[in-house]
C-alpha cells in the first residue's frame, strides 16, 4: 500500500462513520458549488442600468418598443441574483450550525492529507480522546449524552468525586498466582496495567547493585506515567507485546487493522493514556520487596504494596512441572526461593512499621480458598469499589479448571493441594529442608507423605512475627 493511500485511510478513520463523512463532503461540495455559481453570475451579469418606470414609458410607441427589446432579461437576472444570494445565506447558516469539531477535522483533512507528522498527531489526539470518553463513561456510570451535556455546561460529571490517584504494586515471584491477582485488579475499568515492566532484565531476581538502581528508576518513572526516555522498555514491549496488550482499553484505541499498532509504542501516547486513569497496577516478579521503599517514600505518588506469597512446595512444583522456561538457579533452586521469602518477610515487617496501612501481605492459599471474601478485604485495603467487572471475573475464573501454564481460570479451592499429586518425594524433601524456617513463619506445615493430603494438613494460620 502506498504512503498516500495509508494517509488517506488514516484521515478517513478520523472522520468517523460513512454517513458522517458523506455529510461533511456534501456540505463542502455544496459550498464550493454555490461559490462558483455566485462568481459566474457576477461575471456574466450585464452592467447596464435598468430604466425606471418614467424612462420606460417616455417617448413614442416606437421608442418604448425599442427599450423593451434592449432589456429583455433584466428582471430574470435580478431574480437569479436574489436566488443565489439566498442559497449562499442558507449555506452560511448551515456551516454556522455545524459542530466546530467537524469543521476542524475537515480543515485538517484538507491542510495536511500528505503530512505524515500531522496525521500521526491527529491520530494520537483522537485515540486519547476516545480513551478518555470510554473511561468517563465507565467510571462515572453515565451515558454518553449526559457526559456531553455536563461537559458542555461545565458541570461535574458525577456527584461522586473523582477517585484519588493510587498506584498498586504486586510484589512476588514467579508462579505464585500473581497473574490471577493482576487480572482481577485490572478487570476494574479505572485501572491502568503496568504488566511485568522488568522483563528486559531477563530470568533473574534483582536484589542489589546497578541493576537494582536501574529497576527502581524504571518502576518510579512508569508509576509516574513517564514513558519518555524508556527506550529499553519500549524495545522489549515490541518484542514481548504482552507488556502493552494487557492494557485492553488502551490497546483497543491505539491499534487498528488498516493502520497498524505503531501508536501503541509511542511514548507521548502512553504517557497521556496513563495519566487518564485514576488508578494503576504493577506486577513485579523479579524485584525483592525491600527495593520498593523509595516509591513508598515518594510523596508525589500514592503507592500501596501487596506482597503475595505462596507455599514454596507449590511454587517449585509449578516451576518444574508446568512450564519449560524455568532453567536458571534463581528459578529452580529452592534455597534461593526461600532465602528471598525470608528477606521479603523481614522487609514487609519493616515497611509496615514505616508506612502503616500501605503494605498488605496476602497468601495465595487464602485467596484460593475464599476468593470473594478475600477480594473484598483486599479492596477495602486499597479503597477500591467492588466493580461488577471484578465480580464477573471472579465468577468465571474460580470455578472451572483450564489447566494450561498461563491460564488463570481454575477451580481455586483445588489448587491449594494440587502440588501434592505432582511433587515427588525427593523434591518434597529438598524443598522442606531448604525452607523449613520460612515455611513455619508463613504457616505452611511440613508433611512426610503426599498421600491423602488435605488443606488442614499443609496450611495453618499466619501471624506476622513481631521481630
Amino acid at each position: 500500500m502506498s504512503k498516500k493511500r495509508r494517509l488517506q485511510q488514516a484521515w478517513l478513520s478520523l472522520l468517523g462513520s460513512r454517513a458522517r463523512r458523506f455529510l461533511l463532503v456534501s456540505l463542502l461540495f455544496s459550498a464550493l458549488l454555490a461559490a462558483q455559481l455566485i462568481t459566474s453570475y457576477s461575471k456574466s451579469a450585464p452592467t447596464t442600468t435598468v430604466p425606471d418606470d418614467d424612462e420606460a414609458t417616455a417617448g413614442s410607441p416606437e421608442q418604448q418598443a425599442t427599450l423593451k427589446a434592449a432589456y429583455p432579461t433584466v428582471k430574470n437576472l435580478n431574480m437569479k441574483q436574489r436566488q443565489a444570494d439566498a442559497t449562499r445565506a442558507r449555506l452560511l447558516d448551515a456551516f454556522a450550525n455545524l459542530e466546530t469539531r467537524d469543521l476542524q477535522k475537515a480543515m485538517k483533512l484538507y491542510e495536511s492529507t500528505w503530512n505524515s507528522a500531522a496525521v500521526q498527531k491527529a491520530r494520537l489526539e483522537h485515540a486519547v480522546m476516545s480513551l478518555k470518553m470510554t473511561l468517563l463513561e465507565e467510571v462515572s456510570a453515565h451515558g454518553y449524552g449526559d457526559l456531553m451535556a455536563a461537559a458542555h455546561h461545565a458541570r461535574p460529571l458525577s456527584d461522586t468525586p473523582r477517585p484519588g490517584p493510587l498506584q498498586v504494586v504486586i510484589a512476588t515471584t514467579w508462579r505464585s498466582g500473581s497473574t490471577f491477582l493482576e487480572e482481577l485488579l485490572t478487570s476494574h475499568p479505572a485501572v491502568y496495567n503496568h504488566y511485568e515492566p522488568l522483563m528486559q532484565f531477563g530470568l533473574k531476581q534483582i536484589r542489589d547493585g546497578e541493576e537494582a538502581i536501574r529497576a527502581q528508576r524504571l518502576i518510579h518513572d512508569l508509576l509516574s506515567c513517564r514513558y519518555q526516555g524508556q527506550e529499553d522498555y519500549i524495545r522489549t514491549a515490541r518484542e514481548i507485546r504482552e507488556l502493552l496488550t494487557r492494557n485492553k482499553q488502551v490497546w483497543k484505541v491505539c491499534s487498528a487493522d488498516d493502520l497498524g499498532d505503531a501508536l501503541c509504542f509511542n511514548d507521548t501516547f502512553l504517557t497521556q493514556a496513563c495519566l487518564l486513569f485514576p488508578w494503576s497496577a504493577m506486577k513485579l516478579v523479579r524485584l525483592r520487596l525491600r527495593l520498593l521503599r523509595p516509591v513508598l517514600m515518594d510523596s508525589t505518588l500514592n503507592v500501596r504494596v501487596i506482597y503475595l506469597v505462596r507455599d514454596p512446595r507449590g511454587v517449585i512444583n509449578s516451576r518444574t512441572d508446568t512450564v519449560q522456561w524455568c532453567k536458571t538457579s534463581d528459578c529452580i533452586d529452592p534455597h534461593y526461593l526461600c532465602r528471598d521469602m525470608e528477606d521479603d518477610l523481614k522487609a514487609a515487617r519493616d515497611l509496615q512499621k514505616s508506612f502503616p496501612g500501605r503494605v498488605y501481605i496476602l497468601r495465595y492459599e487464602d485467596m484460593s480458598l475464599n476468593p470473594a471474601n478475600k477480594t473484598r478485604e483486599l479492596l477495602n485495603f486499597l479503597d477500591f469499589d467492588f466493580d461488577p467487572h471484578m465480580e464477573e471475573f471472579l465468577s468465571s475464573h474460580t470455578t472451572k479448571n483450564y489447566d494450561k501454564p498461563w491460564s488463570t481460570s481454575r477451580d481455586s479451592k483445588t489448587r491449594v493441594t494440587y502440588w501434592t499429586s505432582k511433587l515427588g518425594h525427593d523434591k518434597l524433601r529438598d524443598v522442606q529442608t531448604a525452607c523449613s524456617s520460612v515455611m513455619a513463619k508463613f504457616g505452611y506445615l511440613a508433611i512426610n507423605s503426599t498421600s491423602g493430603v488435605t488443606v488442614d494438613k499443609i496450611l495453618g494460620p499466619f501471624k506476622m512475627p513481631s521481630s
